[in-house]
């Protein structure tokens, strides 16, 4: 193991200090009992059964029996402090990496599939927790078994230890053979297990693409190409621990007739008494279990190691942190100016946004608009701090928008995204979502986003479940209760829709931006469409082409001034009515 793993595996059991030293304390005074109990024998059978003394008898079996009864107390205290590590290190760990994955930075789910991500964690927590195994915290008692059993030996029979000594080097060999071979092995089954993750995270959201296409039996291909890897390495890490317990013990075994046959020699030439000879193969027992104990550690570690590894690298991952100095954005503040200010933002070394500069006034009513790829959503996401600048500043009354802290900052920020997700709980739930919301407001917020038209005739209204993601409503509900949640924040100075309309009939759209460019509720609205009639209504167009400002003022402005606006307007409105005739055919 690594020395960094090894430091890792420290670090994890420090916050239960107190139950690891009761449970070692409690442990070695166990041993104590059970170092007793072969010497007792050894005195029950050569001064009281081979002597006939019956009250020598009497008196070892009761000592035998205090020593069994004392060792019963014991190991029910230490299984008291065991149970409470062994519930709490899981519990643990599935909070820090829960709470982990939600600070952490926006890229990374572009990066990674959120199923994989979420498959590791959980086997990496299951592997981890394994280390809660009593036999792991009281490792280091084990070494201490080992040697007071060695100088317990010594004492009985030099010349039998001298035997066993040589076959601990052997032992010890045979389990570091394994080991590595079964940390190999672990680290493929893990892979393995992410890629199956992915499969099945990929089949089940492209479930309708995979039936139109016909494609399921190559997905069905692709699923036993993993499974047949995954067999393959269970039964090679079924054979490892299979043939690494038969040589171990062989070897036992082996030792254990050469003691037989050594002893009985020694018996014959009064070297040792009967009595000594059961004593040391009980002595031998008790050295032997804790080497066992640590063999079988390695193997626990074998299957640790690459999890505890990539645990780490998942929870060193960066995240969302607010600078040490960073400042609280009061809710009252007054939002009088927002400024890009030569602001550029890469993706993998590709250049995104380029130079960007422009600013936004109190009481303005803005449009961003551009071609697909234009940088639209890029943008946005600069500003709702979900991602950060390559180059640039983003100022908020003349202010770093960094130099905030994050949870103040987007609280001033009401966002409905394109494609937003619904929580599988009722309407009224996906609209408060953090719990705020009297059922007055929740209605309020539902009849500016017309959500109320279709709500009103479901049987249980507010409080009907929508199912995953809103598989139970039509694309144009989803839209309106996640407008409706939108509108529904509380205290937020800045409104950000993106395509929040889309699927909304045009009355609809029409009146519902109507509305909002009436409202005085925010200082500032921002809205991405496609829609001429509705850039119109706004103050400022920000017409994005290519990563870059492609032009900025009125539609009119921009109309008279901007060729290439005016070609984005002429493409906009020759897709919408190409839509409209296919739209027409199919309904005819």
């Amino acid at each position: 193991m690594s020395q960094k793993v090894y430091l890792s595996v420290l670090e994890l059991f420090k916050p239960y200090k107190k139950n690891i030293v009761v449970i070692s304390i409690v442990t070695l005074l166990t041993s104590v009992g059970s170092f007793l109990t072969p010497w007792l024998t050894q005195q029950l059978i050569d001064k009281g059964i081979m002597q006939s003394d019956f009250n020598q008898v009497l008196q070892l079996v009761t000592l035998l029996f205090l020593v069994f009864l004392v060792q019963q107390i014991f190991g029910l205290i230490q299984f008291y402090f065991y149970r409470d590590l062994s519930v709490r290190i899981p519990y643990d760990l599935n909070y820090k990496a829960c709470k982990h994955v939600l600070k952490l930075k926006s890229k990374y789910f572009k990066e990674r599939n959120f199923s994989e991500v979420m498959s590791e964690i959980f086997q990496d927590i299951n592997n981890i927790s394994s280390l809660t195994g009593n036999q792991f915290l009281t490792s280091f008692v084990s070494l201490f078994k080992i040697v007071a059993g060695l100088i317990a030996l010594f004492f009985i029979n030099w010349k039998l230890t001298l035997i066993m000594l040589a076959t601990i080097p052997i032992k010890l060999l045979i389990s570091v053979f394994f080991y590595k071979k079964q940390v190999r092995i672990y680290e493929l089954i893990m892979s393995l297990q992410s890629k199956f993750a992915v499969w099945l995270s990929d089949t089940i959201s492209g479930m309708t693409i995979i039936k139109m296409w016909g494609i399921g039996n190559q997905r069905i291909k692709k699923l036993l190409n993993i499974l047949e890897d995954s067999k393959t390495a269970k039964a090679k890490l079924m054979w490892c621990s299979y043939v690494d317990s038969i040589a171990s013990s062989s070897l036992v075994t082996v030792f254990t007739f050469l003691l037989y046959v050594f002893g009985a020699l020694l018996i014959n030439k009064n070297d040792i008494t009967i009595g000594g000879l059961v004593s040391f193969v009980a002595y031998t027992a008790l050295v032997f279990e804790p080497i066992n104990i640590l063999s079988y550690l390695m193997t626990q570690f074998s299957s640790v190691k690459p999890a505890f590894t990539r645990f780490i690298k998942f929870i060193s991952t960066d995240t969302e942190n607010d600078k040490s100095n960073s400042a609280h954005l009061p809710s009252s503040v007054q939002i009088e100016n927002i400024t890009f200010d030569h602001v550029s933002l890469f993706y993998d070394k590709e250049r995104v946004l380029n130079n960007i500069s422009f600013s936004i006034y109190k009481g303005e009513r803005v449009a961003i608009i551009g071609p697909n790829g234009s940088g639209k959503s890029s943008l946005i996401s600069l500003l709702l701090r979900l991602n950060d600048p390559d180059g640039g500043r983003i100022e908020i009354n003349g202010t770093d928008i960094s130099d905030y802290t994050f949870d103040s900052y987007r609280a001033l920020w009401s966002y409905m995204a394109q494609d937003n997700y619904i929580f599988n709980d009722t309407i009224a739930n996906n609209i408060n979502i953090d719990e705020t919301l009297t059922k007055g407001q929740i209605l309020e917020s539902c009849a500016k986003s017309g959500a109320m038209n279709f709500i009103e005739k479901l049987p249980n209204r507010l409080n009907t479940p929508v199912g995953f993601n809103g598989s139970k409503l039509s694309g144009g509900q989803r839209q309106k209760v996640a407008l409706a949640r939108a509108l529904s924040k509380r205290n937020t100075k800045i409104l950000v829709l993106d395509e929040a309309t889309s699927n909304f009939d045009y009355p609809s759209e029409q009146l519902f931006f109507d509305t909002i460019m009436a409202s005085e509720d925010r200082y500032i609205t921002i809205i991405i469409t496609h829609r001429p009639e509705l850039l119109k209504k706004v103050d400022k167009i920000i017409y994005l082409n290519k990563g870059s400002i492609g032009g900025i003022g009125t539609f009119e402005f921009l109309y008279s001034n901007s060729d290439s606006f005016k070609d984005y307007l002429e493409y906009v409105k020759k897709e919408e009515d190409q839509y409209a005739v296919y739209s027409f055919s199919n309904q005819t």
